[in-house]
């Protein structure tokens, strides 16, 4: 069966042990419960990671197990438990409640384009790993680092006896403006630059990009927690979309749902350029409030490397 890239990094991430308690993929119901209540086996789980099939795909399937290719290159084989219809107006009507239902965002199409089954595997993962957790703060990222990210992981990384762990997430969509490749490189030339070589650890990972904010934000952090992490650095716009989320709005889901997550949420402390200082600055120390937001899209729009 041929995947695409959203699925084949779901299957990885999974198999690599990075989304438990998730350790299969879901069926119908199960999607409908975590997109309902956040959770998968009575513990909190914030976004659906299912195998999708068409008609097609599902009479080429013989027996109890189906192989994934996926560019033509074999991943892997997983057990079949059941084969279920999507009902994907529900899932969409749950991910995006509150939200006015003519808004695009591209996991809606996503949704909508995939196959109409849903097949649910037995769980692929052997051994259950014991998170045993360290005094790392997590980070995630795409992007390469600009002075935001820079004065973010300054910061954090000067915490004594802790170490910081930048998880950059490879991109599962069609953006080419995301290169993890180019990230890693230029993230390993910073630290290189400022001596953080042995205060931070970066760490590529396979892991679909939902865009869905808050829910996403609380899926980064899972995954900082099943690395070992005791903190998990949350920014202003985490995993949005143009707009779609409202400023902190996964800072505040993540904060209040840090138990249920299983470790301490930071907030990043959104580092702007004060235009009176002319210096980038944590956006409480912008004394006189007029200052301009760094994002990488916006750097990407203006191009401006003073930033």
């Amino acid at each position: 069966m041929v995947i695409d890239k959203f699925t084949l990094y779901s299957f990885i991430s999974i198999r690599e042990k990075l989304l438990l308690p998730l350790d299969k993929f879901l069926s119908n119901d199960e999607i409908l419960e975590v997109c309902s209540h956040s959770k998968y086996k009575n513990k909190f789980f914030s976004l659906p990671f299912f195998l999708h099939a068409n008609e097609n795909d599902l009479r080429e399937v013989k027996g109890d197990k189906v192989d994934l290719f996926s560019e033509k290159k074999f991943y892997g084989s997983v057990k079949i438990k059941s084969v279920s219809k999507l009902n994907k107006n529900l899932i969409i009507k749950k991910l995006f409640a509150n939200k006015n239902k003519n808004l695009r965002h591209p996991y809606k199409d996503y949704i909508l384009n995939c196959g109409n089954y849903a097949i649910e595997t037995s769980p692929f993962i052997k051994d259950k790993k014991k998170v045993i957790k360290k005094k790392l703060i997590g980070f995630a990222t795409r992007n390469i680092p600009h002075k935001g990210h820079e004065k973010i992981i300054k910061f954090f990384s000067s915490k004594k006896k802790h170490k910081l762990i930048v998880n950059i997430f490879e991109n599962s969509t069609k953006n080419k403006k995301i290169n993890s490749d180019q990230s890693l490189k230029s993230y390993k030339k910073f630290l290189k630059k400022n001596n953080l070589n042995k205060k931070v650890i970066l760490k590529k990972i396979k892991l679909p990009s939902f865009l869905l904010g808050p829910r996403q934000a609380a899926i980064h952090a899972t995954v900082g927690k099943n690395l070992s992490c005791n903190s998990y650095i949350i920014g202003r716009d985490h995993s949005g979309y143009k707009g779609f989320y409202e400023e902190y709005d996964s800072f505040n889901y993540c904060k209040k749902k840090q138990k249920n997550i299983g470790l301490r949420i930071l907030d990043s402390g959104s580092p702007v350029y004060c235009k009176k200082k002319m210096s980038i600055v944590f956006r409480k120390d912008c004394i006189c409030g007029d200052f301009i937001d760094i994002s990488a899209s916006l750097l990407r729009k203006t191009k401006n490397k003073s930033l």
